[in-house]
């Protein structure tokens, strides 16, 4: 944009354009428009450059003098060249009354003292046709301002050998500022925020092509962010007038704003007829390297360049000639090259020249400055795409699999219903079939009572020997077993039907004593049978189950004590914890091996050969199981062995022990007579032991000989005993 407005303003000087043209023989050239001796430029180019210094010539010194030559030591570098065409040397623009001007002019009378005037052809150009003559070799140095030099830069060729010091900066770097001033007001007020004010009212410059009469101010608003570039620089009015000019305009109106290069006003008031009381300084900068008035940051003054493609030899000469120029006359000197980075930072401020694509948005800037920002947010974008169909991938593929799963799990469901309803089908006959086993099992006893009771009933019929009490007698018995059968029938099929009965909390030692009456009514043993329990052993069981699991086992230890000396069964209950009952049955039987312990609980293996089953354990085992409990076997010491039951009271927050009595012991002689030998009652630690005449009396009825016997004496010829009992003949041990 810098370069637009530059060239721009100069375009009606375009066609006195200057050619460059080849330098031959000891002919010196020079541009269109200019001496060919001297190299100044012709009136009317001089005139178009600068119209106000158009008679001014260009060497003349500030003294009014020409440069002497007289006394100057060439450097050694000069000595050293051989001219084969004189060296081209190029002022950007007339400098005119600016501070700098008579340095420049004397920069180059030095010049042509140190090199020979037939040895250097000096032109001045504007920035169209200097940058044109950089391109094409038409120069080898040039005297510019930090904005042209810094283009020109830009676009490389061309490199500082030398930059202006005035003796107002402090160092090379602070030799440039603008500087904004109003027609102080009659009424002495103040500004308090000057760059506002500025902004915000009419601005007068000279040129915007200059540096430091415009470019300067113009960044230190925009950088200030008082005003945009292109609102300033529509509200900006350039006057294209001499710095004296541009005040007059100032003063002549109100509310303006004038803007000029810094020392500008210093060197306007030595004339004593200019109106320096009139004027005010705006936004005065102190301290800070540049003693002249000024209102903006500083920058580095102008800059003797050179073109990259020249002579060595030659670029070093001119560097020491420069840097040996005496500035006490003139003003400044120069001095090495600095750093041009704030120029390029005004630059960037104001997005002109290398940063001119800024000022306005674009596509492809945009991806250029966002480029790392895009590149992330399209990976980001390519990752969630990425994972996006993956994931949409996947789940096409978990969900055909997730169908094809739902669908074998129905189908593994129909297949599961069906063979549950098959198992349930099976179970069902199964627990039918065991139920026959257990009709087959258990009826036995009741009906074969019965049947003993009914011949022996119609045996005193038939020989007309019927008493009535003993009818009675038979008849109540054979009432009991019929029940007794019909009971057994219906949980057959209450279990067929999964129609379990609900269970009660009964006293385990009731329902264990019912089972010895059962046993010692059924059965005929030779065993002494010793019973240890606790009165109110109290949980919430199937009474049946419990009384068949206790006669089951009875019967198991019967057989296996038969034939042996000293028989002897022992039942036991007591509790576990408060929450659990154990009950054993032992006997002293003959020795069991491993092999024949591991068989005990299987289906269909006995060890009571043609005349068992096998089943009556299997039975025990299941029914331990619905009770929530377990029941093992083990040997029992040396001889016989130990069935161990389980049985959980399954009464929450209920301890079993809370108001179970004191243990009791009582011993059944053997014989089957169904009479207790004796029984100890421990209460308190003590043992009170009672012949088993004293205790029969108070033991239940139901605990007499065997109902077998009873029917077999009912059945027979001979006297009753005055008790009411009939003697059983041929048992041994009995008592009269």
């Amino acid at each position: 944009m810098l370069s637009h407005i530059i060239r721009a303003s100069l375009a009606g000087a375009a066609a006195l354009g200057i050619a460059s043209c080849a330098f031959g023989g000891a002919v010196s050239a020079s541009y269109l428009g200019m001496g060919t001796s001297t190299g100044t430029p012709s009136g009317d180019v001089l005139a178009i450059i600068n119209p106000h210094q158009r008679d001014r010539s260009p060497i003349i010194s500030r003294d009014g003098g020409r440069v002497p030559d007289d006394g100057l030591e060439r450097p050694e570098a000069v000595g050293q060249l051989n001219f084969q065409r004189p060296m081209r040397i190029a002022v950007h623009n007339e400098p005119g009354s600016e501070p700098d001007a008579e340095m420049i002019n004397a920069t180059k009378e030095f010049i042509r003292v140190m090199f020979g005037s037939q040895n250097v052809n000096i032109y001045y150009l504007n920035d169209r046709d200097l940058s044109q003559s950089i391109r094409t070799g038409g120069v080898d140095f040039f005297i510019a301002d930090q904005s042209f030099y810094a283009l020109e830069q830009a676009m490389g060729g061309v490199e500082q050998i030398a930059v202006m010091w005035p003796g107002t900066g402090d160092s090379p770097s602070e030799a440039m500022a603008s500087t904004f001033f109003r027609k102080k007001p009659a009424d002495g007020s103040a500004v308090h925020d000057p760059l506002t004010y500025v902004a915000t009212h009419e601005l007068a410059a000279m040129t915007p092509k200059s540096m430091s009469a415009w470019l300067v101010g113009a960044g230190e608003l925009v950088k200030r962010r008082r005003i945009g570039y292109e609102d300033l620089l529509s509200r900006t009015t350039f006057t294209n007038n001499s710095q004296r000019d541009l005040v007059e305009y100032v003063l002549a109106g109100r509310e303006r704003v004038g803007l000029l290069p810094a020392c500008a006003l210093e060197q306007l008031a030595l004339d004593p007829s200019f109106p320096m009381d009139e004027i005010e300084v705006l936004n005065p900068k102190k301290k800070d390297g540049l003693s002249c008035v000024h209102s903006t940051e500083v920058y580095p003054g102008r800059v003797f360049a050179a073109v990259n493609d020249i002579d060595p030899t030659l670029k070093k000469a001119m560097t020491a000639v420069l840097l040996g120029m005496s500035s006490i006359k003139y003003g400044a000197e120069w001095a090495l090259p600095v750093t041009n980075r704030p120029v390029f930072d005004l630059f960037y401020t104001l997005k002109i020249g290398p940063y001119s694509d800024l000022a306005g948005w674009s596509f492809q800037r945009f991806v250029r400055e966002h480029a790392e920002i895009i590149a992330l947010i399209m990976l980001v974008i390519f990752l969630v795409l990425t994972y996006t169909t993956t994931l949409s991938i996947l789940v096409r593929r978990r969900t055909r699999a997730l169908r094809d799963a739902l669908g074998q799990r129905d189908r593994i469901e129909a297949e599961a219903a069906q063979s549950r309803q098959h198992i349930a089908n099976l179970e069902r006959t199964g627990i039918v079939g065991q139920m026959s086993t257990i009709i087959a099992h258990e009826l036995k006893q009741p009906l074969g009572a019965i049947t003993n009771y009914g011949n022996g009933l119609l045996r005193r019929l038939g020989r007309g020997d019927v008493e009535r009490e003993k009818l009675e007698l038979a008849l109540r018995e054979i009432v009991l077993q019929a029940e007794r059968a019909s009971k057994i029938v219906e949980r057959v099929r209450s279990y067929a039907k999964h129609d379990y009965p609900p269970r009660k909390v009964s006293d385990l030692s009731i329902i264990i004593e019912n089972a010895i009456q059962t046993f010692r009514r059924s059965r005929t043993t030779d065993a002494e049978l010793t019973v240890r329990m606790h009165p109110h052993s109290m949980a919430e069981v199937d009474g049946w189950e419990i009384e068949l699991v206790v006669l089951n086992l009875l019967k198991n230890a019967a057989d296996a004590i038969s034939g042996i000396p000293d028989p002897k069964i022992e039942v036991c209950l007591y509790p576990s914890d408060e929450h659990t009952w154990i009950l054993t049955v032992g006997d002293n039987g003959p020795y069991i091996s491993d092999e024949q312990l591991s068989r005990f609980f299987k289906p269909l293996q006995t060890s009571k050969g043609e005349a068992g089953m096998g089943l009556g354990l299997s039975i025990v085992a299941n029914i331990a199981e619905r009770h929530a409990g377990n029941i093992t076997v083990a040997r029992n010491g040396s001889r016989g062995v130990k069935f161990t039951m389980t049985i959980p009271s399954q009464m929450k927050d209920v301890s079993v022990i809370a108001d179970m009595g004191p243990e009791t012991v009582s011993i059944y002689e053997s014989g089957g007579n169904g009479r207790v030998a004796r029984e100890v009652v421990e209460r308190r630690g003590e043992e009170q032991a009672d012949e088993s005449p004293q205790l029969e009396r108070s033991l239940p009825a139901t605990v007499h000989t065997g109902t077998l016997n009873d029917a077999v004496h009912l059945m027979q010829d001979g006297d009753m005993h005055r008790t009411g009992r009939p003697r059983p003949p041929g048992i041994p041990g009995s008592k009269g």
